[in-house]
């Protein structure tokens, strides 16, 4: 429904923007070209069975490094590795794991080990992808955890690998870090998830409206999780828990609130074409 007459002017406080020769803005996002398309077409665009869900991922992170600044990002992890003395632990020990060759085979069914064995079996996907290279400084290390931590995430929360429970991680990573870490350091951490909840939440409801519900119960068991947490979750070492049981790992680090097996699974059909 249009707006018009005295509250179209009210919103728009009566004033009219300063008219230019070429689009620009105060927000540098909004002026990067690269930026703006891709942050169109992923709020705006359906998800058709012609390509993976992921394809538009290495574009966004080439709009995102574009805006960046990193020189920033890094003085701003300095001072959070100087407030924090757990933090800077888990930076200089430089924990790394290579899951292919960790030994699961004694893992007890229900255990952790487990279930990180059956994913590997049954997705032929490692655990370990992408920035498997050698972390050249503190973020790049930082980002190498995310990435080992991300699909066992998965498991231990219950927050699974629908396009709901995708977000719903998002949501508990980014509370997480932003209880724990500095909010500007947070934001940062957070940049790319948010970029990809806020679109993700503008296209199911432009094609998808069936799953909105579903996906702001995702973002509400999100949040609850990453509420309960005492630290970022790539913090955690998971290779120290491959013996424990889910229910074990749930109970210690107040995974309760993610949903039961198999609740979102009908959004894999009902979010695509």
């Amino acid at each position: 429904m249009e707006i018009k007459g005295q509250d179209a002017d009210y919103l728009v406080g009566g004033r009219d923007p300063i008219a230019g020769s070429i689009l620009t803005s105060t927000s540098r996002f909004l002026n990067n070209p690269r930026f703006r398309d891709v942050y169109a077409q992923m709020g705006l665009k359906r998800d058709g069975p012609d390509l993976p869900g992921a394809f538009l991922i290495p574009e966004i992170n080439r709009a995102i490094a574009e805006e960046t600044d990193f020189e920033q990002l890094f003085a701003q992890l300095a001072v959070e590795k100087a407030r924090l003395p757990e933090f800077a632990a888990w930076l200089e020990a430089r924990f790394v794991s290579d899951w292919s060759a960790v030994d699961l085979s004694h893992c007890p069914e229900k255990s952790l080990g487990a279930a990180i064995r059956g994913f590997m079996a049954d997705s032929g996907m490692e655990i370990d992808f992408m920035f498997r290279e050698e972390p050249a400084n503190d973020f790049e290390y930082l980002v190498k955890r995310r990435v080992q931590n991300h699909d066992i995430e998965h498991i231990v929360t219950g927050l699974d690998t629908s396009p709901v429970g995708e977000i719903a991680l998002i949501v508990a990573n980014a509370v997480a870090c932003f209880n724990y870490f500095d909010t500007e350091f947070a934001g940062q951490l957070s940049f790319q998830t948010m970029f990809l909840a806020s679109t993700s939440l503008m296209r199911f409801n432009c094609h998808y409206p069936t799953v909105v519900p579903a996906m702001l119960e995702g973002f509400a068991l999100g949040h609850a999780v990453g509420m309960k947490q005492k630290q970022p979750l790539f913090m955690i070492r998971w290779e120290d828990w491959i013996d424990a049981s889910i229910t074990e790992i749930r109970t210690h680090f107040g995974f309760e609130d993610g949903p039961p097996p198999g609740h979102w699974d009908w959004v894999h059909v009902a979010a695509q074409g």
